[in-house]
């Protein structure tokens, strides 16, 4: 039996990811978490799942810049050495900054453990009873390889599925007329991509084009996306052994 801990920033990354976890890795929702994890304020959205005896639970911060005083108000740093958690991963949006700069941001956040970019490692570390354990981490920037968040990914999974290629590429055609004749603020790469995913899913599905983003994800086979299938092959880990290549004491 494992405890696994994700640390996303907001309440959309938690429930694409969710789905994901659901629908192509077979996990299961759940009511409630071992780590005892609650919301403590509107921004954050906590998730649990299981699969078998293996816990999962999903943490939304709040939003951009949150994850040190989450961290710090849910005590993650003395729970990673109390609570019986395996691993933890770190979800983050690129933006503009690079692998190193958000790097050296998360674990300065983290005291016990160290996060690396694209990696699975494992942190040697001293439990409550002092015992030696391993906690396995990995920080995953979303996307990988060109600047921006949660948007641009999704844009980039509905481009890969057949049944949606076709509308989105009206929708960034719109936008791109937008962009240029009537809203210059789309000139800015994530307000362009929030726009192009918003305008998306509203024509998609007018009749809850009010409500919030959790509404449209159950809408679209997301498995059938290649790139996102390649982007959140690190959660196929979770729930069993990692490939570790490198340990940190």
């Amino acid at each position: 039996m494992m405890t696994e801990l994700v640390l996303v920033e907001g309440v959309s990354d938690v429930q694409l990811i969710s789905y994901f976890m659901q629908n192509v890795y077979g996990w299961k929702y759940r009511n409630s978490n071992a780590l005892g994890i609650t919301e403590l304020d509107k921004y954050e959205h906590i998730e649990s799942l299981s699969k078998g005896e293996n816990q999962l639970v999903l943490c939304g911060v709040g939003g951009n810049g949150k994850f040190a005083s989450f961290i710090d108000k849910h005590r993650i740093n003395a729970m990673i050495v109390e609570k019986d958690i395996a691993s933890l991963m770190v979800v983050t949006d690129r933006d503009e900054d690079n692998d190193a700069k958000i790097g050296r941001r998360v674990n300065k956040a983290l005291e016990n453990v160290t996060a690396k970019s694209g990696e699975w490692i494992s942190n040697h570390i001293i439990d409550l009873f002092g015992q030696n354990k391993l906690v396995n981490t990995f920080l995953l920037i979303i996307p990988t390889n060109e600047n921006g968040a949660l948007e641009r990914v999704i844009i980039d999974a509905l481009e890969d599925i057949p049944e949606e290629k076709g509308l989105i590429g009206e929708v960034i055609r719109f936008i791109d007329d937008l962009k240029r004749e009537m809203v210059p603020d789309l000139n800015h790469a994530n307000k362009y991509n929030k726009a192009t995913v918003g305008t998306f899913f509203s024509v998609r599905d007018p009749q809850n084009a009010m409500r919030s983003f959790g509404t449209f994800i159950s809408k679209i086979d997301w498995a059938q996306s290649e790139s996102l299938k390649t982007l959140f092959e690190p959660f196929s880990y979770l729930g069993r052994e990692k490939p570790i290549d490198n340990q940190i004491t």
